[in-house]
This record gives C-alpha cells, sequence and structure tokens, in this order.
C-alpha cells in the first residue's frame, strides 16, 4: 500500500520556543490526524535553516531534502500543506521549487501543493476562507476583546488579500476590527482613521503572523517610541496585545487542517476516477 507524505511547509523561525507553540502544534495535529502518515516539517528560508541548524539539536530541513527523504521511504504521494496566511513570494517560490522537481521526476512521485489560509472568497459554493478566518479569531479573543476594538497587524504586503480581509470584517462578524500591513495597504493610518468611527477607547492588537517572534511581539508591544502600542497610546487608547502567533489558535489550526483534508480528498478523488477510467478502458479492449 502506497504510504502517504505529509510535509508542513513555512517561513521559519530562528525563535524555537514560539515556533513549537505554533508550528508544532500544528505537526502533532497533523500526525494525530494521519497517523499512518509521515510527516515532516521544512523552513522555506534558507538563511533560518542554516541559523535554526546551529541552535538546536533538532535539525530543520528544507523542502527538496523533506521529499528526498520521504521518496528514499518509498512514499509517492506527498502533500505539502503552506502553513502561510496568503500566496507571498515565499509561497510562489516553493510552487516553482516544486514545479522544477516534478520536471525531473523519474521517480513516480505525486506532488500537490495545498493552498494559504487566505484562498477563497466565498463565491459559487466554495468555503469562505475570510469569513472563517476572522470567526476564528473573534472566538479566540472575545473575551478580551469585550466592548473593544480590535486591529489585526499583518506583517508583509500582499495588499489585495488584507483588502479583502477588511472587507469581510465589515460584513461579517468582524465589524469592531480594522486591519493594517506593515509595508503596503491599508497602513497604519489608515487603520487609525477607521478605529476613530469605530469609537472604543480600548483596543486589543492581534498579530497576523502565525509565528509569535520575540521580535514581532516587540514591534507590538515594546517599550519603544515607534511599536503600536506606543503610537496608539499616543492617540489616547488604552492597549493591549495578544501575545500568540495566530498559528496558536486552535481554531486556525483546524482551518489549516481543513484545507488539508480537501487537498487530500481532491487528489484522491483524481485518482481513483484515472483508476476507474483505466479499468474501463481495459474492459472495452477486451470486450
Amino acid at each position: 500500500m502506497n504510504k502517504k507524505g505529509i510535509i508542513l511547509a513555512t517561513f521559519g523561525s530562528i525563535y524555537g520556543e514560539a515556533v513549537e507553540k505554533s508550528v508544532g502544534c500544528m505537526e502533532a495535529k497533523i500526525r494525530k490526524t494521519y497517523p499512518e502518515a509521515i510527516v515532516h516539517r521544512v523552513f522555506l528560508a534558507d538563511a533560518l535553516i542554516e541559523k535554526w541548524n546551529e541552535k538546536y539539536d533538532r535539525t530543520v530541513w528544507d523542502l527538496e531534502a523533506a521529499i528526498a527523504d520521504m521518496a528514499g521511504q518509498g512514499v509517492k504521494d506527498i502533500h505539502i500543506l503552506p502553513f502561510t496566511l496568503v500566496a507571498d513570494q515565499c509561497y510562489q517560490k516553493m510552487r516553482k521549487t516544486i514545479a522544477k522537481i516534478n520536471y525531473g521526476n523519474d521517480r513516480g512521485l505525486r506532488l500537490n501543493v495545498g493552498k494559504p489560509l487566505l484562498s477563497s472568497l466565498g463565491v459559487k459554493n466554495y468555503a469562505d476562507d475570510y469569513a472563517s478566518t476572522i470567526e476564528a479569531i473573534m472566538k479566540h479573543v472575545n473575551i478580551r476583546a469585550l466592548n473593544k476594538s480590535v486591529l489585526l497587524m499583518a506583517n508583509g504586503q500582499n495588499q489585495l488579500e488584507f483588502s479583502a480581509l477588511q472587507l469581510k470584517c465589515f460584513y461579517g462578524a468582524g465589524q469592531n476590527v480594522a486591519v493594517f500591513t506593515s509595508n503596503g495597504f491599508p497602513n497604519f493610518k489608515q487603520a487609525l482613521t477607521l478605529l476613530e468611527r469605530l469609537d472604543h477607547h480600548e483596543v486589543l492588537v492581534v498579530p497576523l503572523a502565525l509565528i509569535g517572534s520575540e521580535h514581532l511581539m516587540d514591534f507590538l508591544g515594546g517599550e519603544r517610541p515607534d511599536s503600536v502600542a506606543s503610537l496608539l497610546t499616543e492617540e489616547g487608547y488604552g492597549v493591549s496585545i495578544w501575545n500568540e502567533g495566530l498559528g496558536e489558535n486552535p481554531y486556525i489550526q483546524d482551518l489549516f487542517l481543513k484545507h488539508l483534508a480537501h487537498s487530500i480528498r481532491m487528489v484522491e478523488r483524481r485518482q481513483q476516477t484515472g483508476r476507474e477510467a483505466s479499468e474501463n478502458e481495459r474492459r472495452a479492449c477486451t470486450a
């Protein structure tokens, strides 16, 4: 019987504790859900792989090494779950790597790449990743977010996805939510304008980053004058920081598991259809 391989692919981080709280928990859930599968985690940033392996005893692999190891164990079907929010440059680079491997594939490998967390807008009966993500965030922070505005900070520049997330907030479960990105649109100044309209005196800042590194938390809540907390305090808001990466949210983890299950199901359905077509063709030839 063909073994199943699952690769959890993340950009990575040098902060080991934060990685284990997010990536590690996600990996454990995958192993529990698919106990028969071979599961590897990989970092997609080469520089972080080198730094991690110098600092920690547990070695982390790059994507090609993980695929080669699975192939060596007889795995043919490899499912790659991108542990990422959006189809950013890192995700696109990963897809190019997979395409390159597939082009020269002489080992019978079937490599399947899943989708990031924010992929489907929910049109034509497809799942609404944006609404589900907002609901997962609000469910997780609900007690602390009572009678507060929630400020979601995205560490990136994927303007279309995060703009869509803001629109989904308006029309869904996040009507007290403002979204901003560190390097794109909407920016912090635009989020401040929205916070003024929401007219709450308290703001809960929640990172839209899967790994809650010390560097990220310092940017959000540090005592430095340019931290998000300091800038909001200058505007007269009472500020609290949600000190977790989004990947630590169990409801977000469950959404990634749903993406993985859907991806596996679609591949197995195509394979079953192909087998049935081949069998029908064989019967037609022998009739």
